[in-house]
């Protein structure tokens, strides 16, 4: 080793040694003479004093730092004996009579000392590099050293100098530093102190110290009260002298490439000066790096790189020092490295090779460089991350890197690229390598279903001889990989079956021998999971089988607990999917109406793994039972009849009513009923009581029968009276009518005098019409007077017996008296006639004319009419109606009496001619068999008589017919056809016929129908039917057609325009024959049209034409977009579309709206149909992430019908970062929240320390990331009235990506206050203070409204008031109470209005923008006479109000003002400004003061070693950060950050006194919380603070108790304790716990109390939610809460599978006070022997590392009882 690297090395080692802790402003500046002692020296002043120690051979020693006049100059001086007298009385006193010390040591050490404290260094002593100069700070130090030493040289104790100096080496440093070592040769670091003693008297016994004569001098002087002169001290100084020469001297500053030393560079600008001003020049390095300069003397120069080549950052500007001569040379060359420009950076890391994303560490490989010297040898840290790799110093060239040992338990790769790589370095371009291995010994799980496709997601607990290893969900694959595996039986369990999937009941066993290890590779095991079972419940008729809908069925399982009801379907069916493995009991709870339910309601069956089984139920219906009732003897019904039912053995009992067809149909419950007829309408009566009037029945469950009642009706009787001659009805007849029962009616009287009754003209006495009830029995019927012109004739009296339903007729006769009788005939079929009216005249005599009518009678039914009691003589009977449709023939005949004294009857025989009859008939003339109804006739006689009573008018029915009866025989009838049927050509011919007697004649008549249009549009490509095309129909002439056919009246339709149905038809009927033009006028949507206009002719006899007409389907764009690296789509692209003209593509014709912008959808796509021409499309803004290709942003294309046209875009994805925030629950997105970004080292991502701020569209977007960096975002701030995310994520930044991670806010309750200006209710007021109090007045908080008018605060429910207490320096303060109320957890808002206020406002500031406090102004108004004085408050504001100023509110004009007083600090401005006012307005001035300043710096060292980093005590520390802050106000004005010497200074800062506190400390030490108190009194001052870290100590646990056992079925409780057992405050502290839901149910949970107060949430998961749901938040610690799990709204067979307590930041000691519980309830199936395993952990987070502990719980399940066995039903 060279000795200026060793002269390095013991400052290094001695400075490590020894704790600094002061730097002082100055060294010493007075030297030692160079030669001879002074007889005399003064004391001048004391240095630093009250350092003490304690030394074995010297006890207890208090120590001084004198300064004494030596010769002129001042030197140090050490005390010649210890214990003596020394004070500050003794300043300016003398001692004298010096002796020299000669012994070498103590000569050689006091040089050491005077060598360093003056800067007096020997030429070897330079070129060694020994030459430090010490600061006064360790320089008093060093004395405390050297003085020890010339003690023990006094105290005899000096024989071993170096074992001498190097004890109280130790002893001294002990004492500094608090440490305990006993022996000299102990190490500190790693050399001990003798070696470092032995090493400073070699040195100095090769002369490099230089010579120091010692002497010692006595006290001369006077003495002093305190001091008296016999008991002051001797004092010891040394007088140092070095030898000097004459020679001159070369140096040749030499510049190279840091990364190649033997590259020369050149460029390189150098500063070269003496360093005792004797010599100063500027050089630059040459073509081969090297500056040479000569005729240098000796001397210290201090060389400077003041700058460096092109393309090279300066390592070490210096200066650097170089003593001229070293070791004996001449020429001395100082080499300078620059180091060129690092932007990139490197990464190798190691991973798993069947799971990349777990680094492996422990793994060495080397890197050799291939064209430089480099090579080195790393191990792989945590994450995989090989962390010791100097990119930032590695030579710029070609590498490669060779695994040379995998990490434990893993193999090397059998694959070289994944062994040896090989890469570039250049500093510029980034450099990322894997390495994958493969686990020596890897246990895989494979997952399937049972039909061998994998199931992924499924977890399994891994077991290694019993104890939990891991809990993993297998890949998508459906495996789980296990690496890293040694001897011993593994388990897989699983815990978590997919969803659906029964889960498996026996754990998937694997044993591994030491020849599995042996042997390497992968043992693969399988499982196979069978879905859950399903269940299909079917309901069907037990007779018809057909579904019974809407039945309730009960499922009950066994052992499982399942239950759950289910209604079958309209099919009679309900399906139970995914039901647990159980036993169950399937219960029919209830069934519809008209069912019943049957006694083998209750099923039971067993369901396992994959099973779809069935149950059938069935039911019978109700019984259904019908009541006929019937007239007797026929079919015809009867209805009205009531029935009394009930039942026989129930309670049952209701009257039934027949219904129009005379039954009643009721369904009634099973049983025996009796059915009693209880009334039945006429003309029926009721049975005898000993008749079958009650029936009974028995009716069982689907039983469907029928009770027939039959009645009869009342007899009827009719008494007919005939004359005994012609049998001619006999009028005027009178009867008598008695009546016996016979028993057969149920309410007929014993006997009943039906009374007397006449014959009617018909002959006829109908009893049963007589108004009174003919009942069965006997009737007794007595002729008592005949009628006139007849004499009665035996029988006079009959008897006749009526049953029930009987009808009988009574028949009597009469004789006539002198009698003429007619009987009517018809004449074409000699039937009989009535109806036909004939009267009688007598002549008188024998003849005569005129005569005397003597009546009128009407033929009866026999066709005969008699006239009685008639005088001889003449008569004419006279036929005067004939009846309907007859015609008299015979009108009159004449009869004669005679007068021969015996009754003379004389009969008369007439026959009529029937009418006749005419059928019209209507029909097609091209198919007669057609019909046609709706034809309009007129019908008159040939004479032009109208027929019918409609004027002649009739109309053919459905049948195409007219039926005209009752014509005329005889006569003529002319038909002529007036309007013809819809569709036909009305035929204009009339007809002629002549009407024939008692015969139907008939005329037809046809029609010509009318023609038809159809019109088709068609796809001209694929024929589809095609709707909404438009067209307009026209005649050749150019008359427009409607659609029924008319020409150009105003009946068109639409004006003549058509439209194509769903059909694409179009159908036009009644068209005559003729020629048509079809115009096309719009075709459908998207298509465009092919032909104008088309021409048909409709032809006779109902032509039909149809015409298909075709459109081309106008083109489709589709803009296609995507990533041009991956080729994903990229949806929400916006581009823009217009024709080539610039118009937008119509609304109508694609999707766009009316700016012609659209967005690409989740496919990357957006498809236009219906277009055709020239477009032009522009890509107008991408997404995040993205840049748009400038060379295709704007594409042009031509699109022709039935054509696509596709256009490409593509865009290069930036590697980016979107983070979005939203309202929980929402997508209403957040701005304003801040997020803190950091990678896999906790470094910050970006500028502002890594925090970035949502904007209004709640996002962040980060672009330039390195890909394959882990990146975590974590919320640090969110918005009032929301809850803190604090939870963090992460993600691994892919190239050419844009990745997005979403967070949620919950929002919290409370008060929001929105505060605006009164004559301006848009404009929001900031920094308006509001307290605000509950209404019994206590304080909750303090809230100032924020740029945006707003101010929330998170409130408990409750009462409460606000109450303005500070206003905006604008605004007039209101301290009105507003009152308001927090209800549900919900925000309460208030609006609360300011009045504006008049005046001035000035804001002192200094020239950085803070305001100043404490500067005294004066105003004046325009004649300068003084108003008033006002100061500035803590934020630099003056605010001069209305109230102020000479005229209130209503102030106006200009006033003037001046700086009275400046603030501390600053310098005062004495110029005169000028302000205006006017009313309403407030004038805002900022005026700015500068400071006169001075600096504060902190030097942070470490207060102890670190067993973490391995830093010594002592060390300088970087990172820490430190907070200044105005003493009095608080308001911070600096950061600073400690580099790599541990320094940090702060800006200029204005004089006054300071608080600087460390806010951040180093990673890996704890914060120190000492606040230093400073205060900067005078221009350029710098105030040094020395502070120290110790180092920071990380832990966190969790314990948890529960049951050591418990009975399957039973409850139990987990206790635990949780606690952050760390040295410093965690953030983001968590714990969390795992439900064994493999076997119990979460019941209930009580959070328990905490040592510190702080507010925090719950959160939990389900087994079908991944995500967490928040169960409570805004709780407080002090508080102990109960939940019940069991109660969370979830879906069936979901339940609560995690709970997770979220603290946030908890400080030192935070810990349970009252321990968190858990319930659960054991599963009732548990199997005997089941291990119940829970567990939980605790996490917090210090400066990005994560410190976790682990604990579980063990629970062993027992049963006490036997399992009964099941019934057989169902199986």
């Amino acid at each position: 080793m060279s000795a200026k690297n060793v002269a390095h090395l013991l400052q290094k080692r001695v400075i490590a040694m020894l704790l600094v802790l002061i730097s002082t402003c100055s060294i010493l500046t007075a030297g030692v003479s160079a030669a001879g002692s002074t007889d005399v020296i003064k004391l001048e002043r004391f240095g630093m004093s009250g350092v003490s120690y304690t030394s074995a051979s010297l006890g207890t020693c208090t120590l001084h730092q004198m300064y004494y006049d030596y010769g002129g100059e001042t030197t140090i001086g050490f005390c010649g004996t210890k214990g003596g007298g020394m004070g500050t009385s003794l300043i300016g006193q003398t001692w004298g009579s010096p002796k020299e010390i000669t012994d070498p040591s103590v000569q050689l050490m006091m040089a050491y000392y005077y060598a360093h404290s003056t800067g007096t260094f020997t030429d070897q002593a330079h070129s060694l590099g020994v030459d430090t100069i010490w600061d006064a700070g360790y320089t008093w130090y060093m004395n405390a050293w050297v003085q020890a030493i010339l003690w023990r040289y006094q105290a005899g104790t000096f024989s071993d100098p170096v074992r001498a100096s190097a004890e109280e080496l130790m002893y001294v440093y002990n004492s500094l530093e608090g440490t305990h070592y006993t022996s000299i040769d102990d190490l500190q670091g790693d050399t001990s102190f003798r070696d470092r003693t032995q090493y400073i008297f070699d040195l100095g016994n090769q002369g490099v110290w230089g010579d120091c004569k010692v002497y010692e001098y006595s006290f001369t002087g006077a003495g002093s009260s305190t001091h008296p002169a016999n008991t002051v001290q001797k004092v010891v100084i040394g007088d140092l002298s070095v030898g000097t020469t004459e020679e001159v001297y070369s140096l040749i500053v030499k510049k190279v490439d840091a990364t190649n030393p033997t590259k020369g560079l050149s460029g390189a600008k150098f500063h070269i000066e003496a360093t005792n001003g004797s010599y100063s020049k500027d050089v630059v390095t040459g073509p081969d790096g090297t500056a040479v300069l000569d005729g240098l003397t000796a001397n210290t120069y201090a060389v400077t790189e003041s700058e460096g080549p092109l393309g090279y950052q300066i390592d070490n500007a210096g200066p650097e020092y170089v003593v001229l001569p070293s070791n004996g040379s001449n020429s001395v060359t100082i080499t300078f490295t620059d180091t060129p420009v690092i932007t990139g950076s490197g990464s190798i890391r190691k991973v798993d090779a069947d799971d990349p994303t777990i680094g492996l560490s422990g793994s060495v490989i080397r890197i050799d460089g291939v064209d430089n010297n480099f090579t080195g040898t790393y191990t792989s840290s945590a994450g995989g991350y090989f962390t010791e790799i100097p990119w930032d110093t590695m030579p710029i060239g070609s590498f490669v890197a060779t695994e040379v040992a995998p990490p434990l338990n893993y193999t090397l790769s059998s694959d070289p690229s994944k062994v040896r790589q090989e890469f570039y370095w250049d500093g510029k371009n980034d450099v990322s390598l894997v390495f994958e291995n493969d686990a020596k010994v890897k246990l895989r799980l494979e997952k399937k279903d049972d039909s061998g496709n994998p199931l992924p997601d499924v977890i399994f607990n891994i077991l290694r001889d019993g104890q939990v290893i891991g809990t993993e969900a297998t890949d998508a694959a459906g495996t789980i990989t296990v690496p890293n595996i040694t001897e011993g039986l593994y388990a897989f369990v699983e815990s978590q079956p997919l969803p659906g999937y029964a889960k498996l009941r026996e754990p998937v066993i694997v044993h591994v021998d030491q020849a599995d290890v042996q042997s390497g590779g992968t043992i693969t095991v399988t499982a196979a999971n069978l879905k859950l079972p399903n269940l299909t419940i079917r309901k069907l008729d037990a007779q018809t089988k057909e579904p019974v809908p809407d039945t309730v069925f009960e499922i009950k399982g066994i052992h499982t607990g399942y239950h759950q009801d289910v209604t079958v379907d309209k099919t009679g069916t309900a399906v139970l999917t995914g039901v647990p493995v159980d036993s169950y009991e399937v219960i029919e709870k209830s069934v519809p109406l008209p069912y019943v339910t049957g006694e083998d309601n209750i099923q039971t069956i067993f369901l396992g793994p994959g099973e779809n089984r069935e149950l059938i139920f069935e039911n019978l219906k109700q019984p259904e039972l019908t009541i006929s009732k019937k007239e007797a003897g026929t079919d015809n019904v009867i209805p009205g009849t009531v029935f009394t039912v009930e039942a026989i053995d129930g309670d049952y009992q209701e009257d039934w009513t027949t219904g129009t067809d005379g039954t009643v149909t009721k369904r009634v419950p099973p049983g025996v009923y009796r059915v009693s007829e209880k009334y039945v309408p006429l003309p029926f009566y009721l049975p005898d009581e000993d008749a079958d009037r009650t029936q009974e029945i028995s009716l069982n469950p689907g039983d469907v029968k029928t009770l027939e009642f039959e009645n009869l009706r009342m007899p009827e009787l009719t008494i007919y009276k005939e004359d005994s001659v012609a049998s001619a009805p006999v009028e005027g007849a009178r009867f008598h009518v008695t009546y016996t029962s016979t028993g057969e009616a149920a309410d007929a009287p014993a006997s009943l005098d039906y009374g007397y009754f006449l014959t009617d003209a018909a002959g006829e006495i109908k009893l049963h019409e007589s108004g009174k009830r003919v009942y069965p029995g006997e009737f007794t019927i007595e002729e008592v007077e005949p009628a006139s012109g007849f004499q009665m004739k035996d029988p006079t009296v009959q008897k006749i017996i009526l049953r029930g339903g009987e009808s009988k007729t009574v028949t009597f006769q009469n004789e006539p008296l002198n009698a003429i009788i007619v009987e009517k005939y018809d004449s074409v079929t000699h039937e009989a006639l009535p109806g036909c009216t004939f009267q009688l005249r007598y002549l008188g005599g024998t003849s005569g004319t005129g005569g005397t009518i003597i009546g009128q009678k009407v033929t009866g039914k026999n066709g005969t009419a008699i006239w009685t009691a008639l005088k001889s003589g003449t008569y004419i009977v006279e036929e005067i109606d004939p009846g309907d449709s007859y015609t008299i023939i015979q009108s009159s005949e004449t009869v004669y009496l005679a007068d021969s004294g015996e009754q003379s009857v004389i009969t008369v025989r007439f026959e009529n001619m029937p009418d006749g009859a005419l059928l019209v008939r209507k029909v097609c003339s091209v198919n007669p068999s057609i019909t046609l109804p709706d034809a309009e006739f007129k019908i008159t006689y040939a004479d032009g008589t109208l027929i019918g009573d409609n004027n002649g008018i009739f109309r053919t029915d459905e049948n195409g017919e007219i039926l005209v009866e009752g014509l005329s025989p005889g006569k003529s009838v002319v038909v002529t056809e007036i309007q013809a049927p819809p569709g036909f050509i009305i035929d204009t011919q009339s007809q002629t016929i002549q009407i024939k007697e008692g015969r139907t004649v008939s005329l037809t008549f046809k029609n010509q129908p009318k023609g038809e249009l159809i019109i088709q549009k068609r796809d001209s490509a694929t024929g589809q039917p095609l709707a909404g095309a438009e067209f307009r129909v026209t005649t050749a002439a150019g008359c427009e057609v409607g659609l029924d056919g008319v020409i150009g009246d105003s009946t068109l339709t639409q004006n003549g325009v058509f439209t194509t149905d769903s059909n694409g038809e179009i159908r036009i009927s009644n068209l005559a024959p003729q020629a048509l033009v079809i115009t096309e006028i719009k075709a459908p949507k998207g298509y465009v049209m092919d032909a104008p206009s088309t021409n048909v002719v409709i032809g006779e006899n109902g032509d039909t034409q149809t015409v298909v007409i075709t459109n081309s389907k106008a083109g489709s764009l589709v803009i296609d977009k995507r990533d041009s690296l991956t080729g994903k789509p990229l949806e929400g692209v916006m581009f823009k579309v217009t024709t080539s003209t610039g118009e937008y593509v119509p609304d109508e014709n694609g999707y766009i709206s009316s700016n012609g912008i659209y967005y690409t959808d989740q496919n990357g796509l957006i498809q236009i149909d219906g277009v055709v021409g020239t477009l032009v499309v522009t890509e107008v803004e991408t997404i995040p992430g993205y840049v748009i290709d400038p060379a295709k942003q704007t594409q042009t294309v031509q699109v022709n019908p039935n054509d696509t046209q596709t256009l490409y875009f593509t865009n290069t994805p930036s590697t980016t970062l979107v983070i979005e925030k939203y309202i929980e629950g929402t997508t209403t997105c957040l701005e304003g929240v801040t997020f803190l970004v950091t990678d896999s080292s906790g470094a910050v991502v970006g500028p502002s320390n890594g925090e970035y701020i949502t904007d209004e569209n709640g996002r962040i977007v980060i672009a330039g990331l390195e890909p394959g960096t882990t990146v975590t975002a974590r919320e640090v701030k969110t918005l009032e009235g929301y809850v803190l995310d604090t939870a963090p994520k992460s993600i691994k930044i892919k190239a050419g990506e844009a990745q997005t991670l979403r967070f949620y806010n919950t929002p919290v309750g409370g008060v929001e206050i929105i505060k605006v200006n009164a004559s301006k209710t848009s404009e929001r007021i900031p920094d308006t203070t509001f307290e605000i109090r509950r209404v019994d007045d206590a304080l909750v908080d303090t809230i100032t409204t924020d740029s945006n008018g707003r101010a929330f605060l998170a409130l408990e429910n409750g009462a409460y008031y606000a109450v303005e207490i500070e206003a905006n320096p604008d605004f007039r303060l209101d301290d009105t109470p507003h009152y308001f109320e927090v209800e549900d957890g919900k925000v309460t808002a208030l609006r609360i209005e300011n009045e504006e206020l008049s005046g001035i406002l000035i804001h002192k500031v200094d020239t950085s923008g803070e305001g100043i406090y404490g500067v005294k102004f004066l105003l004046y108004d325009e004649d300068r006479n003084p108003i008033g004085e006002f100061v500035s408050d803590d934020d630099g504001y003056v605010y001069i109000t209305a109230e102020d100023l000479p005229e209130g509110a209503n102030t106006s004009g200009r006033f003037y003002l001046r700086e009275l007083e400046a603030a501390e600090g600053y310098i005062l401005d004495e110029e005169y400004k000028t302000v205006y006012v006017r009313p309403g307005h407030t004038a805002e001035i900022e005026w700015v003061n500068e400071a006169i300043t001075g600096q504060i710096q902190i030097y942070k060292y470490a207060a102890e070693p670190n067993d973490i980093t391995g830093t010594p005590a002592g060390t300088p520390l970087q990172g820490a950060v430190y907070e200044i802050s105005n003493a009095r106000t608080g308001k911070v004005v600096d950061y600073i950050t400690t580099d790599a010497r541990g320094m940090a200074a702060s800006k200029p800062l204005p004089l006054t006194r300071y608080k600087v506190v460390e806010v951040t400390a180093p990673a890996y030490w704890q914060l120190d919380s000492t606040v230093h108190d400073v205060t900067l009194e005078y221009p350029g001052q710098i105030i040094k603070i020395s502070a120290f870290d110790k180092p920071s100590s990380l832990g966190v646990s969790i314990t948890k108790r529960g049951n050591a056992s418990v009975l399957a079925g039973s409850s139990m409780r987990y206790d635990f304790t949780i606690a952050n057992t760390s040295n410093v405050d965690l953030e983001s502290f968590f714990w969390h716990d795992r439900i064994p839901t493999d076997i119990a149910r979460a019941t209930v949970l009580t959070t328990g109390t905490y040592s510190a107060r702080l507010n925090y949430r719950i959160l939990y998961k389900t087994n079908y939610q991944t995500n967490y749901q928040v169960l409570a938040s805004n709780l407080l610690t002090s508080n102990n809460y109960s939940f019940a799990l069991n109660a969370i709204p979830v879906q069936a067979g979901e339940v609560v599978t995690d709970v997770y307590f979220d603290f946030g930041k908890v400080p030192v000691g935070f810990q349970s006070t009252a321990n968190p519980t858990l319930s659960v309830v054991v599963n009732g199936n548990a199997v005997n022997g089941y291990q119940m395993v829970n567990r939980a952990d605790v996490g917090g987070k210090y400066q990005g590392t994560w410190q976790t502990a682990q604990a579980s719980w063990v629970t062993i399940i027992q049963r006490f009882w036997n399992t009964p066995d099941l019934p057989k039903t169902g199986y």
